[in-house]
């Protein structure tokens, strides 16, 4: 998916470029090493469809990254950073000392999986500087979709499929079956630790190089630090821009452009006994190109 910004004067467009990979409902396996993709975890796909079965797969891998059908996120705000947004201190907090605000609004909701939105225009354009940082504003909520299909013992194909649930902040169970139909379902992120109250997700290594790091926050102006899972209502994600690798815009630069894809990594599958068990979100790094 692109995002393209319209600018004005010398740059003529730009874009922000985010690669999903995770701030998760899945808090554990986001804090501890990159997880495995599906793809490579469970074997390639044909026609779609995992070769693997539960036996095959069995206990030795629990969780994998995957396609989501649907990822809606709601943007709020997008920005360039000389140095990293978020503070030290108890609690962290989130300062703009240092950005530029590319892009703001309140709220443009997109489906990352299947769809192209268009930005509103950044009055002027970011001065020629050396961008170590990005960071995007979204609204904590994600709307999600998807399902897996594995072989079972006599050669069969076996679909699983996402659950619409009550609780929004659970992942859903599956339905077992050839015709399961995927559901919506929604999925709240208002805590960054499995024990107690965390708003801030340290910053960790993202598929490729560079860090993501990420701030629970209130919705008012000051984006005030959220202190317990009530007050959380937007989600700043912070990522070193292409790997840790800077963006530089200067005189000669055009535009920049940002693209978001979920392929094979903005879905996390949870498996026990080789059979998926639960779906979630999974987060987002930046890939950057200024022309």
């Amino acid at each position: 998916m692109n995002l393209k910004q319209n600018l004005l004067k010398n740059i003529s467009s730009i874009a922000f470029g985010f690669g999903l990979i995770s701030f998760t409902a899945f808090t554990g396996v986001a804090k501890a090493e990159e997880p495995a993709k599906c793809i490579d975890a469970i074997g390639a796909k044909v026609d779609g469809k995992y070769t693997k079965t539960p036996t095959d797969i069995g206990n030795e891998m629990d969780f994998c990254t995957d396609t989501p059908e649907r990822f809606v996120i709601t943007i709020h705000e997008l920005g360039l950073c000389t140095a990293q947004p978020i503070q030290t201190g108890d609690p962290r907090t989130f300062s703009k000392d240092e950005c530029v605000v590319t892009m703001t609004s309140s709220g443009i909701t997109a489906d990352i999986a299947n769809s192209t939105v268009d930005l509103p225009s950044m009055s002027g354009r970011p001065p020629s500087n050396t961008y170590k940082y990005a960071y995007i504003i979204i609204t904590n909520t994600f709307g999600l979709r998807g399902s897996v299909t594995l072989k079972n013992d006599a050669g069969a194909d076996v679909k699983y499929c996402s659950q619409n649930t009550e609780d929004a902040n659970s992942t859903p169970g599956t339905l077992e079956g050839n015709f399961c139909t995927p559901e919506n379902h929604t999925e709240v992120l208002n805590n960054f630790n499995d024990e107690g109250f965390s708003a801030y997700f340290p910053e960790n290594i993202m598929d490729g190089g560079g860090k993501i790091s990420a701030l629970l926050t209130a919705a008012d102006a000051n984006l005030t630090t959220a202190t317990e899972e009530s007050e959380a209502k937007r989600l700043i994600g912070v990522f070193e821009t292409n790997s840790g690798s800077p963006v530089v815009i200067n005189n000669d630069t055009n535009g920049l452009e940002m693209q978001l894809t979920v392929t094979n990594i903005g879905y996390g599958i949870e498996f026990r006994d080789g059979e998926p068990l639960d779906f979630g979100s999974m987060p987002f790094k930046p890939i950057f190109d200024t022309f």
